[in-house]
């Protein structure tokens, strides 16, 4: 096999590039041609759903992530945890709960 850079091979395909044809072409046909190939339009490249999703996860990850950071800033800053909740309000008024947990079941 040669190789590509070889300055004969290139000389070949460019007169063969440059070199008109011999045949005579029906301008009917090659309009005909034209019009299908137009048709056909550029090469649709095939998206599978995977990627548009995955494409829509990395969109949204930074307003996702800023989110979270809010969040987790706002739970420590206001100390607030399943446990807290139910520790203050057992805590706050233990009268109230037991006279709610005898009277109301």
């Amino acid at each position: 096999m040669k190789p590509l850079d070889d300055n004969k091979l290139k000389q070949k395909l460019i007169d063969a590039y440059w070199s008109d044809p011999e045949i005579d072409i029906n301008p009917v046909w090659q309009q005909n041609m034209m019009r299908k190939i137009r048709g056909i339009g550029p090469l649709k490249q095939d998206i599978s759903t995977g990627l548009s999703f995955q494409e829509l996860v990395w969109k949204i990850a930074p307003a996702l992530c800023l989110l979270l950071v809010i969040l987790i800033t706002g739970m420590f800053s206001m100390d607030l945890s399943f446990e807290t909740l139910i520790n203050e309000s057992f805590i706050d008024d233990p009268v109230v709960i037991i006279y709610n947990g005898i009277f109301w079941g």
